[in-house]
């Protein structure tokens, strides 16, 4: 029995042997044409049948899955058609390189530009690129590969060092127990399709998989584990497991519609934390509250220049709109270094976590944060609309926000433009510096929200996403606890309402604390909400010195 650990991105327990899916993506010649017109016309015809393939492959998902899932492959479309793309890859076939050359090239460039970025998302990216690339290297080395065969007779857990979207729904569903991979990330759109397929799936496994193969194994997607041919007990173990699982499934589809309070009624709101437009619908699907936080940086990264007031102005609205009558906070733009923001002078950094970003960028480029703040309260009518200022470290930062506000309401009132008076505005609580004046931020603005994910890697001073940090990070570290409580009294004191988000918040343990803290609201990822709202509504906290005594 062997025990690989990874990182597990889509939730089950799959048990079956291992099929290693090797894939020829860097298989490709290379050789110099003779006639570069005539290679020219068959990129441009490969490209347009590319486009066919990959609109055949939408029209699937959607039968499939969801319109939702599907828009992944339209987005490959883009990547095809894509200038920079294109231009890489004509340039290349013009000093007479052969086009399926050309194209890998180009792909690789891009992707190597994409994972260089600061932002996990953005660095997920960089398989779409790819994957869209290998739909026309297939086309032009006439390979017509679609599914899969798996030869077993039983269903199988598909290995590989990497999947990209189109192997991922390339398997039968009747023949697919699960992923694992050597490589990957949560927002990668692999990921993204084996939650939305329902198969467990863990990623980053250190060690070759190929060695594996037609071995029995266990996958753990909520642990991140992978067991290489489990003992007698280890597989009377797990069996028990998924079934327990499965039970569990069901009874989180039970809490929809239901309130979040405790046995005691005390009630805390679930709102969802979300990047894009197309989370929307995941968040109203796990019974969202509202939106506790739009993280606006999504709309500025990868692309040649802003976005303008208008196209801004279109997508708060839809956010807004989404939730009629509901609180929607969107935050603004929190850039920095890596986040494909070129437009703007944005110094490259060693440590862009510790450098010029968040409101600091706001504050530094005025038309950019007018632009958006014009956006925002244009946007502001069509409902209840609260703005979040990221990374706040001191009281003058606040103060100059307000003045611009104050300067932009009046503008707009100038040019007979309509906006709520009634937005809230709040700044996230992220730095031990932000929370030992929490007292005074609180006094200055309408609303606080504790940023856990940030606070706890500048607090322990750790980047979370460096491995070699790993035994030393400590989410649950006193520190980290007393910053909470300080922030969460001081907005109390002062009347405020208090938000907390981050993946802290998904702790059994973590929630009871800061139940016992009156915390005001839980913003979550929408996958998240329904767990915790049946941890909420099994908790008691009629004591709360009873969950406090042992904490601080």
């Amino acid at each position: 029995m062997k025990e690989l650990i990874g990182k597990g991105v889509s939730g089950g327990i799959a048990i079956g042997k291992l099929h290693f899916h090797k894939s020829n993506f860097l298989d490709i010649p290379e050789y110099e044409i003779d006639n570069v017109d005539s290679e020219m016309l068959r990129y441009r015809e490969g490209m347009e049948q590319a486009k066919l393939q990959l609109k055949k492959i939408y029209d699937d998902v959607c039968e499939r899955l969801t319109e939702k899932e599907s828009v992944i492959f339209q987005t490959h479309i883009m990547i095809l058609e894509d200038s920079k793309f294109v231009s890489l890859v004509e340039t290349a076939i013009s000093k007479k390189h052969n086009a399926e050359s050309a194209v890998l090239k180009a792909s690789l460039k891009l992707a190597d530009m994409f994972r260089e970025l600061d932002d996990e998302y953005f660095r997920a990216r960089a398989n779409d690129i790819i994957d869209a690339a290998h739909i026309l290297l297939q086309i032009l080395q006439q390979k017509h590969e679609s599914t899969e065969e798996i030869n077993e007779s039983e269903p199988v857990i598909v290995a590989a060092a990497d999947l990209l979207p189109s192997d991922t729904i390339s398997f039968k569903e009747e023949s697919l127990l699960g992923f694992v991979t050597n490589d990957g990330s949560q927002d990668s759109h692999t990921s993204i399709l084996a939650r939305t397929m329902g198969v467990p799936s863990v990623i980053q496994i250190h060690e070759p998989l190929a060695v594996f193969n037609g071995k029995v194994a266990v996958i753990d997607g909520h642990l991140g584990k992978v067991i290489i041919e489990p003992d007698k007990n280890t597989m009377a173990l797990y069996h028990a497991k998924r079934e327990r699982y499965r039970k569990q499934k069901q009874q989180l589809q039970k809490q929809y519609g239901l309130v979040s309070e405790t046995k005691n009624k005390q009630y805390v709101r679930l709102s969802a934390d979300i990047g894009r437009i197309e989370d929307i619908d995941k968040a109203k699907a796990n019974d969202a509250e509202g939106i506790g936080i739009f993280r606006t940086e999504m709309l500025f990264m990868c692309r040649e220049s802003c976005p303008d007031e208008a196209e801004q102005f279109e997508t708060y609205k839809s956010v807004i709109k989404a939730f009629p009558g509901k609180d929607v906070v969107i935050c603004t733009a929190n850039g920095g270094s890596g986040k494909g923001m070129d437009y703007l002078d944005i110094p490259h950094e060693k440590n862009p976590a510790l450098g010029f970003k968040g409101i600091r960028i706001s504050l530094e480029n005025r038309e950019f944060f007018r632009t958006q703040l014009r956006a925002l309260y244009k946007a502001s009518v069509y409902g209840k609309l609260s703005v979040l200022l990221p990374m706040i470290s001191s009281l003058d930062e606040i103060e100059y926000v307000k003045r611009e506000i104050e300067d932009i309401k009046s503008e707009l009132k100038l040019q007979g433009h309509k906006y709520n008076e009634n937005v809230r505005l709040g700044v996230m609580v992220e730095t031990p510096a932000a929370a030992l004046i929490s007292d005074e931020i609180c006094k200055m603005v309408d609303f606080i929200m504790i940023g856990t994910n940030n606070l706890i890697q500048y607090t322990l001073a750790m980047d979370r996403e460096n491995q070699k940090l790993v035994d030393f990070y400590r989410p649950y570290h006193p520190a980290i606890r007393r910053l909470v409580k300080i922030t969460i009294d001081n907005a109390h004191k002062n009347g405020k309402w208090v938000s907390v988000c981050g993946e802290l918040v998904g702790n059994k343990h973590v929630i009871n604390v800061l139940l016992a803290l009156r915390a005001d609201e839980f913003v979550l990822r929408p996958d998240n909400i329904l767990k915790v709202k049946a941890a909420v509504r099994d908790a008691d906290t009629s004591d709360p010195y009873k969950i406090l005594k042992n904490v601080f």
